[in-house]
């Protein structure tokens, strides 16, 4: 997910962990990246498997469990029983999201483009180097169609003059776990070689808290290690990897949010959401003071991209909102309970949920026919649910319809109410 032609780089440039055969840790079957299947570029050879970086052969995928500890000077993996094993490059080559191959050893280069697979992020950098980093976001809906994608949203540190490696709490779908969400903290790629910790699965409307912080004391400029957090505050599942080398990295580019895809298709490939806003940004600098205005820029690299799908975004200090699609209203529907003579009045309940939380997302209704009484207005501003209910003041067989509409969506949907 890196943002520079580098080992670590958006361009795919990234190695996968290398997972030398270790005697004395083994890694659950569970964990296993998305393999790079039908859609891959034609160079990629069909056992590679994706990642936040690019394609990897899967024997270079490391994962690593809670209380393994990166040591980069001593080229070793410390396991929470006391247990080492040997810290080994990739021997294997990986390539970006449009097939082409990368050594380990090629150098950093920039700007990206959106061959890496990058799209959208917002960032800040500083002459010195930053201490922390934390953001909250929330799990997307579920995509409404599937190509085989795979999405990455996150935010995440570099060094911008000599990009090694990417730190960074990843929320994924389709990634660790099929057509569903999950996260994982990532460090790519110490040594040519990608660390992911143990995954969690998460769901829809789940609150995240990713978090990198220096191990090392204030002031310290660049710092040997750092604790990277990815936490579902939900359901409580956190996942972490601890003590994780830096590679003599000066953490000094920041990225308050960032969107990483594969095998897009149609915009209906994203969540219908729309966009995904990271909140309470918290940028600290090497002291562990917080920078009150960082400054976040947005980088697009959209730009002449097929498909289209309202690719930007917009921040504040505290908010970086990332846009990826059209909002998409969900067509409404009628149900209810009614009758058409006796005591009861005709009665009908009326739901729709609107994706698109932007003010302008309305919903229409209109009833003739009878006299009557309704809840709510006409329109109506939703972000979600709304649910109408019409009761009938006689007997009679009211008529009427009901549509919802959302900025940019122009399929609005119309569905008759249905008195019989």
């Amino acid at each position: 997910m890196n943002r520079k032609k580098t080992p670590c780089s958006l361009f795919g440039l990234t190695t996968l962990v290398c997972a030398v055969a270790f005697t004395l840790f083994t890694i659950p079957p569970i964990y296993a990246q998305v393999p790079a299947g039908p859609n891959r570029p034609s160079t990629v050879p069909e056992e590679y498997v994706r990642t936040p970086f690019g394609y990897f052969h899967p024997t270079c995928v490391k994962h690593l469990m809670a209380g393994d500890i990166l040591r980069k000077d001593e080229g070793l993996i410390q396991h929470a029983d006391g247990s080492f094993d040997s810290m080994q490059a990739c021997s294997y080559p990986h390539y970006d999201s449009k097939g082409k191959v990368f050594a380990n050893t090629q150098a950093p280069d920039k700007p990206p483009t959106i061959s890496h697979s990058w799209i959208v992020a917002e960032s800040v950098t500083t002459s010195s180097s930053f201490g922390k980093l934390g953001a909250d976001w929330t799990v997307p809906r579920t995509p409404t169609s599937n190509d085989d994608q795979t999405l990455y949203f996150f935010p995440g540190m570099e060094d911008y003059s000599d990009v090694i490696s990417i730190i960074q709490p990843v929320l994924g779908w389709n990634a660790d776990y099929i057509d569903a969400w999950g996260i994982a903290s990532w460090n790519c790629c110490i040594s040519g070689t990608t660390y992911e910790s143990s995954p969690a699965r998460v769901n829809s409307g789940d609150g995240i808290l990713g978090t990198m912080q220096s191990t090392c004391s204030p002031g310290t400029l660049t710092c040997a290690s750092w604790n990277i957090t990815t936490e579902d505050v939900t359901s409580g599942q956190s996942t972490l990897l601890s003590e994780s080398s830096s590679d003599g990295q000066t953490f000094n580019w920041a990225f308050a949010a960032a969107l990483e895809v594969y095998n897009i298709v149609q915009c209906s490939d994203y969540p219908p959401d729309g966009s995904t806003t990271f909140s309470n940004l918290a940028l600290y600098d090497d002291n562990f003071d917080q920078i009150s205005s960082p400054g976040w820029l947005l980088d697009n690299w959209s730009s002449g991209l097929t498909p289209q799908c309202g690719y930007g975004g917009q921040g504040s200090a505290t908010q970086a909102t990332l846009n990826y699609s059209t909002p998409q209203a969900e067509a409404p529907t009628n149900s209810g309970s009614y009758t058409t003579f006796g005591q009861d009045y005709p009665t009908i309940t009326f739901t729709i949920n609107l994706y698109d939380s932007t003010l302008g997302a309305e919903i229409y209704w209109q009833v003739a026919g009878c006299s009557g009484s309704t809840s709510g207005s006409s329109p109506v501003s939703s972000g979600g649910s709304f649910t109408l209910v019409y009761q009938s003041g006689s007997n009679c067989n009211p008529s009427g319809t009901m549509y919802a509409t959302a900025p940019g969506y122009a399929q609005s949907a119309t569905v008759p109410i249905d008195f019989p």
